[in-house]
């Protein structure tokens, strides 16, 4: 529920548990009042007392979108530039120098119940919104759009503050419209696209960072007094940060209890998280535009619309917080809630030696062990025999397919599997046919060196003839091939970002991936796409509104990647973490581990096979067939089940998951251990989330029941003999009530 008072000038946005609060003072400022976990509104006054003026400390005052001009020593989330026109001159001022001053005052408010426009101002609307609805989700569950707008009551900017509360996950979308009404285009230097006050002392952050095959590493940290930033400066997420964060007061919260605040950027290019701890204990945390060379020209009449910052605040801990964001993005994010299938993707069986008969041998065989979904990788088209060519041409080669793709995609779909096949879209290489017909398309300074990685260049999708051709080339495959399956790569960073738009390439390149891949599952609705970027460089909740699920890393060791999905687990759901099974002896590590230990991690999300199944004996494929086999009995558990983190590696060297449906009727209980000191006592997990009342039978693999316990024993002693194990130890069990 949203609700305006007008007697106290307060806003409450309600969820099922937890209150947001905002106040409009005598001065027309929109102030942050409260946020909490209970639901109950909040009528009270601006807590900030400004000082007298010898007090050098004057600026703390909680606007909702801090700007520069009446805050300019503590961090902002906007910074405009407007021109001096010469009706504003006095004697002694010059035409050149601009005015960066920015002060917002409360005009008005709007409130939308599920799309209609349902109060504005206190007053009934007199017709239907027609406003757009950018945010909205596909599935549009229940919500309410509060839009709140302010003006600078000296310059030609209107600014709106955007609300959307889903009260079922106590989350809340917010974003900022910003509309140049004036004559003179303006320059806008720095934009959050919110800014969150957490209470008082809320300075412990937990956050993730990485590099390529280790992606997702957790820290978790108390922040110091002063500013504290993690972001991207490319055109993608980044493997480096990922944007999102947990926040709590140090000491008052665990995995299972306390107040933990959390926030996700919807964003996939350029971005910042700023975490500014003041002097007073105040916590605030700007999310949105990398202000480094960032640049917003308004013109005349023009509104620009940020995406969105996502928020919301849990009682129940990190796992919690976790769960909520993990809900909200099944519910509301993701472009449907379909199972996802088992994958199998050809790439580390043939690498580049691709052939009709060697991925029809290999898609035989996928069908026989189980497999879903057949994906062909990298190599299938153009010159591309290498990583040194072809990259852009997007046409099947008749080297390698002479009687073109559909045989063999004819061919997998009468084996009962979906067709997928991979492409990277955004990236070209020199020795290509689009680069020698185009060689101004891609990012580059004219009469610079242009740096290429991975022997490839970036596109440049500030040009709509780019974006133009791009679709046109994936459109021919899709409207001649029946595909089923898109892996989207995406695999280097941006240099020399030099642009048809100039600086705003940062925003255009992603607007532009985004333009694509809806108009290719608008044009083909049964499309399924991966997000997929030298694997986790792209995962957020903007990527996520087009996408069914990610590559999380490629990294496909099973230890490594217990690491690397429990911090993925913090913020995003099983549901789209694509994990593979692959060789004894893995490709990228090098570290052998038993075929238990490889289908136990992977199992934990959406399960892929990327081993080469040719070499595999018929022993190892029926145990391949086994697990599959074993997965499609819970995956909808572990798909749409809510998380709980029994333990974590930092704690007990192992980790613990446990995935229970909301109505507690199936869970499934995942345990691994990364490292075990001899001598030591790992005492068994207590399992969370059942219902005590009643027996569940636990099942393993090979369906055998090896238990019957009621919900209230699994909680209080966890699973029978699970208190010690060797590295590389591992087991998965299916929990259901009434076998």
């Amino acid at each position: 529920m949203i609700h305006y008072n007008p007697n106290t000038r307060t806003f409450n946005l309600l969820g099922q548990h937890s209150h947001y609060a905002m106040l409009v003072d005598g001065d027309g400022r929109l102030l942050h009042l409260a946020w909490g976990p209970t639901p109950n509104p909040v009528t009270g006054h601006n807590r900030f007392a400004p000082p007298g003026q010898s007090s050098f400390e004057f600026q703390g005052q909680r606007d909702e979108l801090p700007a520069y001009g009446p805050i300019s020593v503590h961090e902002v989330a906007l910074k405009v530039s407007f021109p001096n026109p010469p009706t504003a001159l006095k004697p002694g001022d010059t035409l050149n120098r601009p005015i960066r001053d920015v002060r917002l005052a409360y005009t008005g408010y709007e409130i939308e119940e599920n799309g209609q426009l349902s109060m504005v101002n206190g007053q009934l609307p007199t017709a239907p919104s027609s406003l757009p609805n950018p945010q909205s989700a596909i599935r549009n569950p229940q919500s309410t759009l509060l839009r709140i707008f302010l003006h600078d009551p000296a310059q030609p900017l209107a600014v709106t503050l955007c609300y959307r509360l889903f009260p079922a996950h106590d989350v809340i979308e917010r974003w900022c419209e910003l509309t140049n009404t004036g004559p003179n285009p303006i320059r806008v230097e720095k934009l959050a696209f919110a800014a969150l006050h957490l209470p008082p002392g809320s300075s412990e952050v937990t956050t993730v960072h990485g590099a390529w095959g280790a992606e997702f590493t957790t820290q978790r940290h108390v922040l110091p007094v002063g500013s504290f930033n993690i972001g991207h400066r490319s055109v993608q997420t980044g493997h480096a940060f990922n944007p999102f964060f947990l926040a709590n007061r140090p000491g008052q919260a665990t995995e299972t209890s306390g107040p933990v605040y959390f926030g996700a950027l919807a964003f996939s290019g350029a971005w910042l998280l700023t975490f500014e701890h003041q002097h007073s204990g105040d916590v605030r945390v700007f999310g949105g535009y990398n202000p480094f060379d960032f640049e917003l020209i308004l013109q005349p009449g023009q509104t620009h619309t940020t995406p969105a910052f996502v928020c919301g605040v849990s009682d129940e801990g990190w796992g919690g917080a976790s769960r909520r964001l993990h809900t909200f993005t099944r519910d509301a994010v993701l472009p449907n809630d379909a199972p996802r299938p088992v994958l199998y993707n050809s790439w580390e069986a043939t690498y580049f030696a691709l052939s009709h008969e060697g991925q029809a041998a290999l898609a035989r065989k996928a069908a026989a062990i189980g497999v879903e979904l057949f994906v062909v990788d990298d190599g299938w088209f153009g010159g591309r025999r290498s990583p040194l060519s072809g990259l852009g041409d997007w046409t099947v080669s008749p080297e390698v397919f002479p009687r073109g793709l559909q045989p063999l995609i004819e061919e997998v779909h009468a084996l009962g599997m979906q067709f997928g096949l991979w492409f990277e879209p955004e990236m070209v290489n020199p020795d290509s046919d689009l680069y020698r017909q185009h060689p101004d398309w891609v990012l580059h300074f004219p009469g610079r060196p242009r740096t290429e990685a991975r022997m490839q260049l970036v596109l440049d999708y500030g040009r709509a003839e780019v974006i133009d051709h791009i679709f046109n080339a994936l459109d021919a495959i899709l409207a001649n091939h029946d595909i089923d399956f898109i892996k989207w790569d995406m695999n280097r960073n941006v240099t020399e970002p030099g642009s048809v738009t100039g600086k705003a390439i940062w925003r255009a390149h992603a607007a532009g991936v985004y333009g694509l891949m809806d108009r290719l599952r608008q044009k083909y609705p049964h499309l399924s796409l991966q997000s997929c970027s030298g694997g986790g460089g792209r995962v957020d909740l903007g990527i996520l509104r087009r996408v069914d699920q990610v590559w999380t890393s490629d990294n496909t060791d099973a230890l490594d990647r217990l690491r690397i999905q429990e911090g993925f687990s913090l913020a995003y759901p099983a549901r789209i973490m694509e994990a593979w099974v692959t060789h004894e002896k893995n490709h990228q590590t090098g570290r052998v581990l038993d075929l238990a230990t490889r289908f136990d991690v992977a199992m934990r999300g959406v399960l892929g096979i990327g081993s080469d199944l040719n070499a595999l004996s018929d022993e190892e494929l029926k145990a391949y067939a086994s697990y599959i086999a074993f997965y499609k009995r819970f995956r909808h558990v572990v798909q749409d089940g809510d998380l709980y983190r029994l333990e974590t590696l930092a704690e007990q060297g192992a980790s613990t998951l446990l995935y229970v449906l909301p109505d507690q009727s199936e869970a499934v209980y995942s345990v691994a251990v990364h490292d075990h000191l001899i001598g030591r006592h790992r005492p068994p997990a207590c399992l969370r989330g059942l219902n005590p009342q009643a027996t569940y039978a636990i099942f393993d693999r090979h369906e055998r029941a090896i238990a019957h316990l009621s919900g209230a024993d699994l909680m209080a002693q966890g699973i029978p003999g699970d208190t010690y194990g060797p590295a590389g130890y591992s087991r998965t069990l299916h929990l259901k009530i009434g076998d």
